[in-house]
């Protein structure tokens, strides 16, 4: 892993939100990875619903997985986000307080850009030398906007744990329940801060299949407002 920009260990994730770009993304390069999980967590605030598979139900959940093998990289992913906002402040203080314990030293999430730009993928940091580190790896800032939702929230937060935050942000037109193009994207920009060396030949076969599982996913996310249009939302 780089070590230009990021400290030893660095948690990737991405929860479900606008195209789904960024649980997308988390999904594929945790499944490209091998990671394993070790650790899952659930809220109160989760819609009112589980899913079945096979005949199987389970609880909607979040899960913390990592390679086997290696302590640098955590992925964080899950089902759904808390549909009401303490609920996403809880959960994002839970799951920031089991990163600090894994000694995580930065987190960077991976969300959605709604806008016009020309740009593909947009960057945000938690401190003015994370942010240029960013642009000198080729990476546009987003100036002025929100992020919404969990995938801003923790990012956020992040430094009251003493963890730097970073969030990513692929450009879709917010219309597409899955924006595959998207997630392509921000996989590339990602796997490319993190000298994560992925396999480019798989990423279309596999975005294809992790993409059959993200069509659902599309309906949990908190409602979006008109407010979440002006950066990213998920």
């Amino acid at each position: 892993m780089s070590q230009r920009i990021f400290g030893s260990c660095v948690c990737l994730g991405g929860m479900p939100g606008i195209g789904n770009v960024g649980k997308v993304a988390a999904d594929f390069i945790g499944a490209a990875l091998d990671c394993i999980t070790f650790q899952l967590m659930v809220s109160t605030g989760f819609p009112p619903e589980v899913p079945v598979e096979d005949g199987i139900a389970r609880a909607l959940q979040v899960e913390l997985k990592a390679p086997e093998g290696r302590d640098d990289i955590l992925i964080l992913g899950g089902d759904a986000q808390p549909l009401k906002p303490p609920h996403m402040y809880n959960l994002a203080g839970e799951l920031l307080t089991v990163l600090a314990a894994y000694e995580v030293t930065d987190l960077v999430t991976l969300a959605a850009y709604v806008g016009t730009s020309d740009e593909k993928v947009f960057g945000v940091a938690t401190d003015p030398d994370l942010a240029r580190a960013l642009e000198d790896n080729g990476v546009a800032l987003l100036r002025n906007g929100v992020i919404g939702g969990l995938n801003g929230i923790l990012v956020g937060l992040a430094p009251q744990y003493g963890i730097r935050g970073v969030c990513l942000m692929g450009k879709t037109d917010g219309e597409r329940a899955v924006d595959l193009a998207a997630a392509e994207t921000l996989i590339g920009a990602a796997s490319d801060l993190l000298d994560l060396d992925l396999p480019a030949e798989i990423v279309g076969w596999t975005l294809q299949e992790v993409s059959e599982d993200e069509e659902e996913a599309g309906a949990k996310r908190p409602p979006r407002r008109q407010e979440d249009d002006r950066a990213g939302y998920g």
